[in-house]
């Protein structure tokens, strides 16, 4: 009598050999960007925290330091309104003008023209002696109006801008001179001081140093 024939037992199904340690992908570095904005969200979440606890502990307090805060806010108001600065104040009080001396038009007039008589004439005794302790004269006057006049020096005009009276009875003048040297133009400052009398006691200019330079 015959056997049935054996049958065969089916293969196992094969798996890969896995690692007995897992690999995980390394996570994306983070740009100067992305640390700055981490740190910026740390510092807020902190400084919310630190309000949060604040609030928690002056919540007792808490109609105190809005009355405190109410009347420290009208003191201020008030301040501000007794010591403030005023509208349309600016802070310094302008004097009131003068005209000028009619010496001090002479001078100009003799600076215009060149003509040291006119000048000299406008000079108070005091101011003339000291010209002449330092060694000016009428006729250096008239030296150095002729070097201007030399050098094609042109007085156009005088821009008067004011006077004021001085607390010894005398008086302070300022000009602003337009002058003109062959294709030049300038505006130089001038200041008059004069006494009680209107007769000028000192002059200063920066146009005398450059007729004393040539």
């Amino acid at each position: 009598m015959s056997q049935p024939p054996a049958q065969q037992t089916p293969a196992p199904p094969s798996y890969p050999v896995q690692s007995p340690y897992p690999y995980y992908a390394q996570p994306p570095r983070v740009g100067p960007a992305g640390r700055f904005a981490r740190l910026m969200r740390l510092l807020l979440r902190r400084v919310l925290y630190g309000m949060v606890l604040l609030g928690r502990s002056l919540r007792p307090y808490a109609l105190t330091l809005v009355v405190a805060f109410v009347l420290l806010s009208v003191i201020g108001w008030m301040s501000w309104q007794l010591w403030g600065p005023k509208p349309g104040d600016p802070g310094f009080t302008r004097a009131e003008s003068i005209p000028p001396a009619p010496a001090v038009l002479n001078y100009l007039q003799g600076r215009k023209t060149f003509n040291a008589d006119l000048m000299w004439d406008s000079f108070s005794t005091e101011y003339q002696t000291a010209r002449l302790n330092a060694g000016a004269s009428k006729a250096t006057l008239q030296s150095q109006a002729n070097i201007e006049k030399n050098m094609g020096l042109v007085y156009n005009r005088y821009d008067y801008i004011g006077g004021i009276p001085l607390d010894d009875g005398g008086s302070m003048y300022f000009y602003a001179v337009q002058v003109s040297l062959q294709s030049q133009r300038a505006k130089v400052p001038l200041i008059i001081t004069a006494n009680p009398d209107g007769k000028i006691i000192n002059i200063i200019s920066p146009l005398d140093r450059l007729s004393q330079n040539n």
